[in-house]
């Protein structure tokens, strides 16, 4: 008979032998780039408020959206030219450097010339080290063990931000809001050292995928392009490009009406560092109940009712914040509607999204998964910002906001369905013919 401590753990994760060293390694480097964006979440948000106000969210998302454009390119011509451990190391370092400079800039500059630049670079952080790490990661792993392992993986973000969010909500009144930057600087060098014996275990796990550049098709600036084309080409990756549109979308519109109840509540300067707290402890609490959902949930529901099932899960629960905020307009609806994503976004959604790219190349896991990661996220974010922007200027009520809520979140669920259920022979056929796939004429490295 086979223990029950070992049955119970099959339930959350099913981890195979020689897998648990390779899926913790994962969760740790998740974990940490997690913790460094939730320490810098919610102090880039209360600075923001004070500075400008909820009502200039909008522009910032759109102005984040530009930037990200030639940032996204650069760092996918480093990635054909770079080899990875050299690639994830420097970007750390350049991301822990800047946080210091932003602390040292802080007190000598007005609010709005360092609180606006600092709501941008937290941004660039999060999109491309995130989109770094997963792509790292499926590179390394099979649609077999994605499903079984991301469940690992996601609790390792969750635990992230509940930690990085609790350090800013109970650690702003009492050190002030911007000593919390120095607490990244911790938090980044651990995710070095983490880099570090993830790639050293790699190697002796698959010597032929030692640390050389990520595969390119096309080297140069025209690397930035290939995921593009590759994803247009391709039904399947336009089904996930769509996904994560939708999502944005949703996102973007919840966290507007949240923000602006919040600023509301705790308004101006004098209230920065209580706002930052309760940023920062709204967010632990959302964390403590997506951990319970990602460790008692999603991999159990990813392996029994599959990736559709466990996709739909977060849209339905925004139909429902929608409409509560629909029926009580407040910082307690707009709480609820904006609390769901923040509950399951970084749990079971991204580790389900994640899975869909394991049946594809290794090409798509880097150029198509970039472009999508880094250009089409920034680009829905600025199609839902656009969205509140002519709301604002119209004069629209709230409930308008609740509606189109509702009615994207439909359309996501219709596009989960149709993806998810899509075959991984079919995966393949579409990348053939978008020219993902390896041929004899043109060598892509494995």
């Amino acid at each position: 008979m086979e223990p029950r401590w070992r049955r119970v753990l099959r339930a959350v994760a099913d981890v195979r032998k020689g897998e648990w060293a390779l899926a913790l390694s994962f969760a740790a480097f998740f974990f940490l780039v997690i913790t460094t964006f939730w320490i810098l979440k919610p102090l880039r948000t209360s600075q923001f408020l004070g500075a400008l106000g909820a009502k200039h969210l909008p522009w910032a998302r759109f102005v984040t959206a530009c930037l990200v454009l030639p940032v996204g390119a650069f760092v996918a011509w480093l990635s054909s030219r770079v080899r990875r451990r050299s690639l994830m190391l420097g970007m750390m370092a350049f991301w822990g450097t800047g946080h210091l400079a932003f602390w040292v800039l802080d007190p000598l500059l007005p609010p709005a010339w360092i609180h606006v630049p600092f709501y941008f670079w937290v941004d660039l952080y999060v999109t491309t080290s995130v989109a770094l790490f997963w792509s790292f990661v499926n590179e390394h792993v099979t649609a077999d063990m994605a499903k079984r392992l991301f469940g690992i993986v996601g609790a390792g973000g969750m635990v992230g931000g509940i930690l990085g969010s609790s350090l800013s909500g109970f650690l702003a009144p009492t050190f002030g809001g911007r000593n919390l930057l120095l607490l990244t600087l911790g938090t980044t060098a651990a995710t070095c050292v983490v880099i570090l014996l993830l790639e050293h275990r790699l190697c002796r796990w698959a010597p032929s995928r030692d640390a050389r550049p990520a595969p390119a098709e096309s080297p140069g600036v025209r690397a930035a392009w290939d995921g593009a084309s590759m994803v247009v080409r391709s039904p399947y990756l336009l089904g996930i490009l769509a996904i994560v549109a939708f999502y944005e979308i949703s996102s973007v519109l919840a966290d507007f009406q949240f923000s602006s109840f919040v600023a509301a509540e705790f308004p101006g300067k004098a209230l920065a560092d209580q706002r930052t707290a309760y940023l920062g402890q709204f967010s632990m609490a959302t964390g403590l109940v997506g951990l319970a959902v990602q460790l008692l949930a999603t991999s159990y529901v990813q392996r029994r009712f599959g990736l559709g099932t466990a996709l739909s899960v977060l849209p339905v629960l925004l139909i429902g914040g929608a409409g509560a905020f629909a029926m009580a307009p407040g910082l307690l609806g707009a709480s609820l509607w904006f609390g769901a994503d923040a509950t399951l976004n970084y749990g079971m959604h991204q580790s389900s999204k994640e899975a869909l790219y394991a049946p594809t190349s290794v090409a798509a896991k880097y150029r198509a998964k970039a472009f999508i990661d880094v250009f089409g996220v920034r680009l829905a974010k600025a199609l839902g910002a656009a969205m509140i922007w002519g709301y604002l200027l119209a004069g629209l009520p709230t409930s308008w906001y609740a509606a189109t809520g509702i009615a994207v979140a439909l359309c996501w669920l219709a596009i989960n369905r149709m993806t998810a259920r899509t075959p991984p022979g079919a995966v393949a056929g579409s990348e053939q013919a978008a020219g993902c796939l390896p041929t004899e004429t043109s060598p892509v490295g494995t």
